[in-house]
């Protein structure tokens, strides 16, 4: 079977590269444009912890994505939009050693279905929603949307408003790939001819909420030198028990306020704000520590072991250019107060939540460039892009007691701040049908990331890609386990 599942990847990845061009399919008098996608991704581990497990991830994704017009004019235009994103994934059928340690330690093999394919329609539904626009002043949105708010691309900052699905990190897609939509109502108003070019976006969620989705415990993406035990498991399965219902109690509400400021060479700017739910857990209190405790050992729990509770954030985003020096500056800064973090000694739950307010700052500097060799008249001259970025973590009235060795289990961890820089060098050849990307990060709490990137569109339908991340051991503990090569193949039509 493994041995037929290899032949069928490397002849997908032949025929990926003999294809034509590109298309979207249009009807109905041009009224309907159709897109569709099929990728091939393999995951493979460079080290092996005890579980033996070989391969994070052997996935085949089909995605398709349609856009209607229902009606186009001066005054009115109305448009029907879906994009959805089913998954199968193989890896259980090529490496025994992921199925014995999903069963082992999650006691069942019914979370084989999680590891395989989606598990509901939240997670292959990603958007389904109508745009009724009047006269481009006024538009409304309405159904399942992924909203993406925010300047910067790596990190999330100003950009909360979905939960991420965080099972797999397949082929290192767009942040847009691991979001999850959500049913929403989304006004956009923009008054002609107004100051500062002045636009206003609303996001009202009156009952839909969707809890981060992590692998399930035993998967190849949970790292470590050790198997992971049955308590993960357990609290895995009390974070969707506990999730709450589908009502009016869920509802969140953002606004966000674009304009243009017509100082230097021109900044884009936007001002939001957004009350949401967490959309990670912690402890139901004190009874909720014990109610995890209980089921930890055996005993049957009657409450609520965690809670998804709500929070405020405020964040100012911008962008802008700087010719003289041929550079893009983004940035933006989040300022988040009454979110919930555990305190205590470390670990997956602990008895103690405090509230605590959070600042996060991120800035990216790009440039375009000429680089010997990588830009030569061989390569007509071709320029690199450069960028370099830096993030900030800084949570106000940390708390961290070296006596009992509990602190705040937040983004920072035992320290009050955590800082990052980031750099991204890629080089395009031949017309950019060969793109060369490398990054690395540097955590100036401790630890390094490295990873090198080969991408190759021989036509325009065909993607090939090659790549290799590496983390430093005080980036992550036992980092070398999540070290591992990605290849994949995909195929636009």
């Amino acid at each position: 079977m493994k041995k037929l599942l290899f032949i069928l990847f490397l002849s997908t990845s032949v025929l990926f590269f003999i294809g034509g061009s590109a298309f979207a399919f249009k009807a109905f008098d041009d009224k309907l444009d159709a897109k569709f996608s099929i990728q091939q991704t393999m995951n493979i581990k460079t080290h092996e912890s005890v579980r033996d497990i070989r391969y994070n991830s052997f996935r085949t994704t089909v995605r398709g994505e349609f856009l209607y017009d229902l009606k186009k004019s001066d005054i009115w235009n109305i448009k029907f939009y879906t994009l959805s994103s089913y998954f199968y994934d193989y890896v259980l059928d090529i490496d025994s050693p992921v199925r014995h340690a999903i069963k082992n330690e999650t006691g069942s093999r019914s979370s084989y279905r999680h590891a395989q394919r989606p598990r509901d329609s939240e997670e292959w539904l990603k958007e389904l929603y109508i745009d009724i626009s009047y006269k481009d002043v006024l538009t409304v949105r309405l159904g399942k949307q992924i909203v993406s708010w925010g300047e910067t691309a790596e990190e999330q900052v100003a950009d909360i408003i979905n939960p991420l699905d965080v099972k797999f990190q397949v082929a290192f897609p767009d942040w847009e790939d691991y979001k999850l939509g959500l049913w929403m109502a989304r006004i956009f108003y923009t008054p002609p001819d107004f100051w500062q070019d002045l636009a206003f976006e609303l996001i009202v969620i009156p009952f839909n909420f969707v809890e981060q989705r992590v692998p399930v415990a035993g998967h190849g993406f949970w790292v470590g030198n050790d198997p992971v035990a049955s308590p993960i498991d357990k609290l895995l399965t009390r974070w969707r028990h506990d999730c709450p219902s589908e009502n009016f109690k869920n509802f969140e509400i953002g606004f966000r306020l674009k304009g243009y400021a017509n100082i230097l060479e021109g900044v884009d700017w936007y001002l939001s704000h957004f009350y949401t739910r967490s959309d990670t857990p912690v402890a139901d209190g004190a009874d909720g520590y014990n109610n995890f405790i209980m089921a930890v050992l055996g005993f049957p729990v009657k409450g609520d072991v965690v809670e998804y509770p709500f929070y405020n954030s405020t964040a100012l985003s911008f962008s802008t250019t700087w010719s003289r020096l041929g550079l893009a500056i983004r940035g933006e800064s989040t300022y988040t107060w009454d979110r919930d973090y555990h305190y205590g000694p470390g670990g997956p739950i602990a008895g103690d939540v405090k509230d605590k307010d959070l600042v996060t700052t991120s800035i990216a500097i790009q440039r375009y460039t000429i680089v010997p060799f990588f830009s030569g008249e061989w390569n007509r001259c071709t320029p690199m892009s450069l960028e370099l970025a830096w993030y900030n973590y800084w949570m106000l009235g940390h708390e961290y007691d070296k006596t009992t060795g509990n602190y705040i289990m937040g983004d920072t961890g035992k320290d009050s701040t955590k800082t990052k820089f980031t750099f991204s060098a890629t080089a395009f050849f031949f017309n950019n049908q060969l793109v060369l990307n490398g990054y690395g990060a540097y955590n100036v709490n401790g630890g390094t990331l490295a990873m090198v990137r080969i991408v190759f569109w021989p036509t325009n339908s065909w993607q090939f890609v090659a790549a290799y991340q590496q983390f430093n051991e005080d980036y992550i503990p036992l980092g070398r386990y999540f070290n591992q090569v990605i290849l994949s193949a995909k195929f636009d039509f």
